[in-house]
């Protein structure tokens, strides 16, 4: 079950990059995306072997800053569509720049913020 919930997200990215208007920078993005999560992967099966132990703090941590980051990203999704429905904002926001946003808004909290504080 857990491993559900650590690939699914990253599987949803790639899917959702897939669905998205053909361009150069989307292929890039699959790409990429499809080498980390199989870097990740075989980074996991490595620290399977060390089986670091992390204390109640750590983990508390990564809960603190995750939480945070979430509502960061969430808060400023809020004020960029208020000012782009007071049309304040001159760019254009269409379904598929939401979409991206909304799946870094995930991916942020969840992968990369646990992995700096393990890190320190």
């Amino acid at each position: 079950m857990k491993g559900l919930f650590t690939y699914l997200p990253a599987a949803g990215l790639l899917l959702i990059l897939l669905i998205l208007e053909d361009s150069i920078l989307k292929w890039v993005a699959i790409v990429a995306g499809a080498a980390l999560i199989a870097m990740a992967k075989w980074q996991r099966s490595k620290m399977k072997e060390e089986e670091i132990e992390y204390d109640d703090r750590v983990n508390a941590n990564i809960t603190k800053w995750s939480l945070r980051t979430l509502f960061v990203m969430n808060a400023l999704l809020l004020a960029w569509l208020a000012l782009d429905h007071w049309a304040a904002l001159p760019v254009e926001l269409s379904a598929d720049t939401l979409i991206v946003y909304v799946l870094i808004s995930l991916f942020v909290p969840f992968y990369i913020i646990p992995a700096i504080v393990k890190q320190f």
